[in-house]
């Protein structure tokens, strides 16, 4: 095997094995350093937060330098796109791929129309045909479900013979929705990785129209050898890509992914991959002109964020946003849908939404009460948000941010309609700002002191009225800070009684 591609491969293993551990939430404190390497996340954070632009340059610099490496060695849902096309090597009896058409005119104008509904607010369709965010969602909404779902069976099996060395895995609850969607692009891309190679990367992927662009003009090219070449199209058939011409010994830099499979495909070492640079340009003035570019390019993200920021949705009862997330603007035009703080929450509360946020923000994840709610002394989801929809806040700054406010129906409550204890939203409240009032009969009722409530979700995840909850959370559309618990009247156990 050529070195070149062990070497990629190697790469590309290190790379794909450190997103499943990732999403599986093995060590994330490491792993989450890949999920701010992505191109169209670090893109966001320079539109829209004035940050990672180094990160974003470096990733064009490498580009520029070695091709579109990147798609091959460092894109996830590239990766899982080579998984496909290797069952195609290994037990398909067509072996190899077509040259394909470069439908730059197409290409260029689609990804242009994701990322004007980008600058005018509406992230979902950009999120959609996003490379990372699409392998996120296939990871935690399919992948990870089964995978667990399986666990347990192994857990259950292995306890009846009292064998208890598998530990069980615990679930979000299933959306059907959104396992729907994931399910069906992991199938389509599975079909189009092994029938047309990488063509959803260069055809749709906003990421790889963007380095197409670049790889262009790189300086490390591959190049077919008109003296060595016998032209046999070999390394056209195990070009995923489907950029070489063989026939006419071109390469379509603007398709070609920096694979290097025609290299350990040629049979005639016909194909090298040197520095090249046009024959009246100097690479002064090529590293020159690359370096202008780059620089209007970011001076270009104050304006667009302006823009960007234009647009804000407005609900009558808004989802309550998770800490760090800010408003519900800066959530709705950051969040690309990934599901990384899905899969990291500890108790699940962050769950995937469909059309809850409007058509515009589909997939983007919620705070769900009904489910769980906000661990008092947690704030995982600010750390590993890649984008900046959740921005990284201490346990300190969480422990005082507002996310909502708790409402109280007394009509729906159960000390209210059978004159029974409970107090149950007292107990779990972690600031005490559900204190229980003197009712009758030596109970207590709710009473909501809204200035400490810091919009956790305890309350009314506890809480047992049915079918409609006695507490709520009403989530404020930009985070309050909340003022300091002063201790609470009481930190009461069930069944004492509130004297008058």
């Amino acid at each position: 095997m050529n070195k070149l591609k062990l070497f990629r491969i190697i790469i590309s293993i290190i790379t794909f094995v450190s997103f499943v551990l990732l999403f599986f939430g093995v060590f994330p404190s490491f792993f989450k350093f890949f999920a701010h390497i992505q191109l169209i996340p670090a893109l966001i954070n320079v539109f829209l937060n004035n940050t990672f632009i180094f990160v974003f340059l470096i990733l064009l610099f490498l580009t520029f330098l070695f091709g579109r490496v990147y798609c091959s060695t460092i894109c996830p849902f590239g990766i899982l796109q080579d998984i496909f096309i290797f069952f195609k090597y290994k037990f398909s009896k067509n072996k190899f791929f077509k040259t394909q058409k470069n439908y730059k005119v197409f290409r260029y104008v689609f990804v242009s129309i994701l990322f004007i509904f980008f600058f005018l607010g509406n992230i979902t369709f950009l999120s959609v045909f996003e490379p990372y965010s699409n392998f996120g969602r296939i990871i935690n909404e399919t992948i990870k479900p089964i995978a667990y779902f399986i666990n347990n069976l192994f857990v259950l099996l292995f306890q009846k013979f009292d064998l208890y060395f598998i530990k069980k895995a615990e679930t979000h609850s299933f959306y059907a929705g959104s396992f729907i969607f994931a399910f069906l692009v992991f199938i389509i891309i599975g079909l189009l990785s092994f029938f047309k190679g990488r063509f959803f990367c260069n055809t749709l992927c906003p990421a790889g129209a963007i380095l197409g662009l670049i790889s262009k003009f790189s300086i490390y090219k591959i190049k077919i050898s008109n003296e060595q070449c016998v032209s046999c199209g070999l390394c056209a058939g195990v070009c995923k890509a489907g950029c070489i011409d063989f026939n006419n010994k071109t390469i379509d830099y603007e398709m070609c992914i920096s694979c290097f499979n025609c290299m350990d495909g040629c049979k005639k070492n016909g194909i090298e991959y040197n520095f090249k640079l046009k024959e009246d340009e100097t690479r002064r003035d090529f590293i020159n002109k690359t370096i202008k570019g780059i620089l209007f390019f970011v001076m270009a993200s104050t304006p667009l964020k302006l823009l960007a920021n234009s647009k804000i949705i407005k609900k009558k009862n808004p989802i309550v946003l998770p800490p760090g997330a800010q408003s519900l603007q800066n959530f709705n035009s950051k969040c690309i849908s990934c599901h990384l703080c899905v899969a990291h929450c500890p108790t699940k509360v962050l769950t995937p939404t469909t059309y809850e946020y409007g058509f515009k923000n589909f997939l983007q994840p919620k705070m769900n009460y009904m489910q769980s709610y906000c661990l008092y002394d947690c704030n995982i989801c600010s750390t590993v948000c890649p984008t900046g929809a959740i921005k990284p806040i201490s346990i300190a700054e969480k422990k005082l941010t507002q996310i909502g406010v708790a409402k109280f129906e007394m009509t729906n409550c159960v000390v209210y309609e059978k004159e029974t204890d409970c107090g149950l939203c007292n107990e779990y409240c972690p600031t005490k700002a559900v204190i229980l009032k003197p009712y009758k009969n030596g109970l207590g009722i709710p009473d909501i002191r809204e200035n400490i409530c810091i919009g956790c979700g305890a309350c009314e995840n506890v809480c047992p009225a049915q079918p409609n909850k006695a507490i709520y959370v009403e989530g404020n559309l930009k985070h309050k800070k909340a003022s300091l618990p002063q201790g609470g009247k009481q930190k009461r156990k069930r069944g004492q009684q509130i004297n008058e």
